[in-house]
């Protein structure tokens, strides 16, 4: 790739290979821990972790748009490194863990992730020329999508043969290769856009530019409903399966994996649609991933639900390329911090909500916590396609 020959770019991408590949590990690792206290335990820490995640997402973007996201990231990037270290060395010093505790910890991490996730998106685009960012954003997803690939196999491996304890240490050590990597982006010089000011006012401009533009405004709903119908359904739905159908709780990880792998091979379309974006393209995605949730449901063995993930993979792959890198160039600089927010509370603030509803759908059967929110979130992005604006005096 021509973009590596830019020092800086060469920097974020070792910043967010360590960001990204601990964050894989991590999600697996804390579903496989908190399972030992049931699934009510695992609901219970996913929803701690989002909560705090989704009340802050909205106003993170604006400590980016102040201090500049070149500051912001390596800051958080190094508290999330301390936070999690601290994890490991709890884990491995007791044998264990509480599920309390553990909920508390992954509250802390969703306070530095509602700040985090806007810094690390904002600053994309202050380091790439705007001729190379769909390769950058290609690149960065890329690695996104190995972590999808190698995370959740690596995690339910590592857990497997050196416990939580061990494995938490490895996401630690991937957390402080993150921090070193964005130290080295701030070092190597980024330009900084005109500071904006902390308030209801500058928070309000920014929800009234996402607002007002219709093209805008519908894939962030679509991303809403995804956040909502997606996440908690697999992680906790997808948990419950891989133990009673698979016989296993750790065969989650290759279901992860073939989302991973289908993600990747879905780079190899990012950039030539990220160059032909059009409005539909949200719509699309919304009812690949509602069907692909539904067929996971189906799926009698973890090849075929792996299959089932992995088509999910190959659109997500694709189109969120094609959205983020429409994002950023129609954002201006300096309100670039609060629109990368509302993008990732659009993403993920329904977390916390989507675990809730996979528990409440839960009694009904793994299969009905899965196949309900697919159907649901194939329905909405029907609803939800673009209209064709009607002819002056039609």
């Amino acid at each position: 790739m021509d973009v590596l020959r830019d020092r800086r770019v060469r920097r974020l991408f070792l910043a967010v290979g360590g960001e990204y590949g601990a964050e894989a590990l991590l999600v697996v690792l804390l579903t496989l821990t908190a399972l030992d206290g049931g699934p009510g335990g695992v609901t219970a820490v996913l929803v701690a972790q989002g909560v705090p995640r989704a009340v802050l997402l909205p106003f993170g973007g604006m400590v980016s748009d102040r201090f500049g996201a070149a500051r912001v990231a390596p800051l958080t990037a190094v508290v999330r490194a301390a936070i999690l270290i601290g994890l490991a060395l709890a884990v491995i010093v007791s044998g264990g863990i509480s599920i309390p505790a553990l909920a508390m910890a992954g509250a802390v991490l969703g306070i530095v992730d509602a700040v985090s996730y806007p810094a690390s998106m904002a600053l994309v685009p202050a380091v790439a020329p705007r001729d190379t960012l769909a390769q950058v954003n290609t690149g960065i997803s890329g690695i996104e999508s190995v972590g999808d690939l190698v995370g959740p196999v690596a995690a339910a491996g590592l857990y497997a043969a050196i416990g939580s304890g061990g494995a938490l240490a490895v996401v630690a050590a991937l957390a402080l290769l993150s921090a070193v990597g964005f130290v080295l982006v701030l070092r190597s010089g980024v330009p900084s856009e005109e500071p904006s000011e902390i308030s209801p006012r500058a928070f309000l401009e920014g929800i009234r530019f996402a607002w007002r533009d219709e093209e805008i405004r519908r894939p962030l709903v679509g991303l809403a409903a995804a956040g909502l119908l997606l996440i908690g359904p697999v992680m906790v739905g997808g948990a419950v399966m891989a133990e009673e159908r698979f016989g296993d709780r750790a065969l989650l990880g290759y279901v992860l994996g073939g989302f991973g792998a289908g993600s990747l091979a879905g780079l190899a379309l990012a950039p030539r649609l990220a160059a032909r974006y059009s409005p539909a393209v949200p719509s699309v995605a919304g009812i690949a991933l509602g069907l692909g949730l539904v067929g996971i449901s189906f799926a009698p063995g973890v090849a075929l639900a792996a299959a089932a993930a992995a088509m999910m993979g190959l659109v997500v792959g694709a189109s969120w390329v094609a959205f983020v890198t429409w994002i950023q160039e129609r954002t201006p600089g300096a309100m670039r911090g609060r629109m990368m927010s509302i993008v990732a509370f659009a993403l993920l603030a329904l977390d916390p909500l989507s675990y809730a509803v996979a528990g409440v759908l839960l009694p009904l059967g793994f299969q009905a916590a899965m196949l309900i929110p697919g159907a649901l979130l194939a329905l909405v992005a029907v609803v939800s396609w673009p209209r064709r604006p009607r002819a002056r005096g039609a």
